[in-house]
C-alpha cells in the first residue's frame, strides 16, 4: 500500500514540476506580434497593341500542315 502512495506521489509531482515549467516558458517568452501583410499591387507592364508575339511552336499548326503540298500527296 506504501509503495503505490508513493508512485502516486512521484507522478503527482513530476506533474505539477511540468505545469511549472509550462507556466514559466510562457512567462517569460516574448509575446508574438501578428504580423501585418503589406498589400502589393500588380500592375501589368504596358504593351503596344498592334505587336504579337510568337513563340515556335505557334508557327506550326495542324491547319497549316493540312494546307502544304507534301501533305497532300499521302
Amino acid at each position: 500500500m506504501t509503495r503505490n502512495v508513493t508512485i502516486v506521489v512521484i507522478i503527482l509531482v513530476l506533474v505539477v514540476i511540468a505545469g511549472y515549467l509550462v507556466w514559466l516558458r510562457g512567462r517569460f517568452q516574448p509575446p508574438v506580434s501578428p504580423q501585418v501583410n503589406q498589400e502589393v499591387e500588380v500592375t501589368p507592364t504596358p504593351t503596344a497593341m498592334g505587336v504579337i508575339e510568337a513563340s515556335p511552336s505557334a508557327t506550326a499548326t495542324s491547319s497549316a500542315r493540312e494546307s502544304t503540298p507534301s501533305s497532300r500527296r499521302r
